[in-house]
């Protein structure tokens, strides 16, 4: 293929060297260079990144307890190790369409591995928490502007018959973090300490970076020299709306929901996000092209893609904590637990996008909104001395579930905006993902908290010289400890720890049932959603 004539318009040179129309000038110059191969060479570079940057989004749950430990810090702070990622990454979405615009993706993907590595090596070596949450932010901001860059550039390089198989494979390099990613922290932090999971990524995050370098179209010099406008006011007016309602949830038990400080940051939340519309409506380059929600298949596909959002992040969130915790397994036990659910999920996914193309997508839904809340069903009945091995067949139905929601709820969403609008579209379906996961690792969080307060008072309430069965188990206790030479009285003060340590670990376990029950309902209702969808339109020309 040579000459500009080549370049100026689709080959038809056999089958898999098809350019899409909608493909700028730096894509076709990149397939001049490189032939046929080169859709499925850059999709292999920005899976690389991906597995990379998501990696770290989920591998700091299994590292949680020992951070709490090392800093002294509640549940409504450790779970901003995880929110932080999201919430960063969730703005830094919106700017991804402006940076690309503006420097091309090439630039723009070196930019955010820079920030990635920046940020796991701050992470490495902070003091503080403060610098921890810092750190966070950093390897979020990078995420955010990869994720829907991959996808815009998939949608540039492949026919439209075959996006759906290129969005399952590419979304391996999604499903690996939450699959992979904690028993790669577990391992980590078994092996040396929680500061080794936030540079762990870090070898493959420098392979991306060569590999972009080669294969990353520039920017296209068709669209001119001039560079857009970034929406400064757009980006601050949604990054305060999702901090403040995130920090709404979290500090709300904490500060009292009728708190001065609660009230302030509802009122913040509901200014800036109305605000935050209004200014993009008439933002001739917004953060966020609202205009996508006008297109009913891209709307109604976002609802799943939110949902899915919050599958995924929240019940990777509370999966290894409750391993630990109640069950005392170590972090890698805890961490290798989803191994298996990730396996299901890279060999789900291609499935489930091979179909997207073939076959109506609400039946893909349905299937896999059934799965993910009939294993959360069985979730809400776990127990102390439930089996290792049936806990792990359970996380597999979920994750064979997110499969078939993940990949079709992407594709379609695009598939229903014109060309266009192509970029804002893919930035808006990345950006509901995100929130959603942040929405839901904050929400279960807060949730768990407040049911094993309350279990824990219920609990304790009966505990009282009546209880014959607490007596006896204190009387033994008390024996046993004066037997190894503990006086008298504080044998039978410490005669009480081992009844108030089962009493915690039963209420925490009462907690995590209410919480897979309450996932699971929903998902109950978002299956009832699905039935309800109009047939979305596909192309498959």
């Amino acid at each position: 293929m040579s000459g500009n004539a080549s370049l100026a318009m689709p080959s038809a040179q056999g089958p898999g060297f098809e350019i899409p129309e909608l493909a700028g000038h730096g894509v076709r110059e990149r397939f001049a260079q490189h032939g046929p191969a080169y859709k499925w060479l850059l999709l292999g570079a920005m899976l690389c990144g991906s597995i990379a940057t998501l990696l770290a989004a989920t591998t700091i749950n299994v590292a949680l307890p020992a951070i709490i430990g090392a800093f002294g810090l509640g549940q409504d702070q450790a779970q901003w190790m995880s929110t932080a990622f999201l919430a960063a990454s969730t703005v830094a979405m919106l700017a991804n369409a402006w940076a690309m615009a503006a420097f091309g993706p090439r630039l723009t993907y070196m930019i955010g591995m820079v920030l990635f590595v920046a940020g796991s090596l701050l992470g490495f070596i902070a003091a503080d928490y403060s610098l921890l949450i810092l750190a966070r932010g950093l390897q979020g901001v990078a995420a955010g502007l990869l994720q829907p860059m991959s996808m815009f550039l998939i949608f540039q390089t492949f026919p439209n018959n075959r996006r759906g198989t290129a969005m399952g494979i590419f979304s391996i390099g999604v499903v690996l973090a939450p699959a992979f990613g904690p028993a790669l922290g577990g391992f980590a932090v078994d092996l040396s300490s929680w500061r080794l999971v936030f540079v762990a990524t870090l070898p493959l995050a420098l392979l991306a970076m060569v590999f972009a370098a080669a294969l990353m179209p520039s920017r296209d010099a068709a669209r001119g020299t001039k560079r857009p406008p970034l929406d400064w006011v757009g980006l601050l007016l949604i990054g305060l709306t999702v901090v403040s309602l995130l920090a709404l949830i979290s500090g709300g038990d904490r500060d009292g929901w009728e708190s001065n400080k609660t009230l302030l940051r509802a009122t913040i939340a509901i200014v800036a996000g109305i605000s935050f519309f209004f200014w993009e409506r008439q933002h001739p380059f917004p953060a966020m092209n609202l205009s996508v929600f006008l297109h009913r298949q891209f709307a109604t596909a976002g609802v799943l893609i939110a949902c899915t959002g919050m599958a995924i992040y929240g019940s990777t969130y509370l999966i290894p904590i409750f391993v630990q915790v109640v069950q005392g397994y170590s972090p890698t036990a805890a961490g290798i637990m989803m191994i298996p659910a990730g396996i299901a999920m890279v060999i789900g996914f291609p499935i489930a996008g091979r179909l997207t193309d073939k076959v109506d997508v609400r039946w893909l839904f349905a299937f896999g909104a059934a799965c993910f809340g009939i294993a959360t069903y069985l979730l809400s009945g776990i127990a102390l001395a439930t089996p290792y091995w049936l806990l792990v067949g359970w996380i597999v139905l979920t994750r064979v579930g997110i499969s078939f929601l993940m990949p079709p709820a992407n594709t379609t969403a695009v598939r229903g905006v014109p060309p266009s609008i192509l970029a804002g579209a893919t930035g808006a379906a990345s950006f509901l993902m995100q929130v959603g996961g942040a929405l839901g690792v904050t929400v279960l969080a807060v949730f768990l908290q407040r049911r094993t307060i309350f279990h824990g008072d219920h609990l304790a309430s009966s505990l009282s010289e009546s209880n014959a069965e607490m007596m006896y188990a204190h009387q033994m206790t008390t024996l046993e400890l004066q037997m190894d030479g503990y006086p008298l009285r504080e044998a039978f003060i410490h005669g009480f720890e081992p009844v108030a340590g089962r009493v915690a670990r039963e209420a925490f376990m009462l907690a995590f049932r209410d919480s897979f029950l309450v996932v699971a309902v929903g998902f109950a209702l978002v299956f009832i959603y699905i039935l309800f969808l109009p047939k979305p339109k596909i192309d498959l020309s």
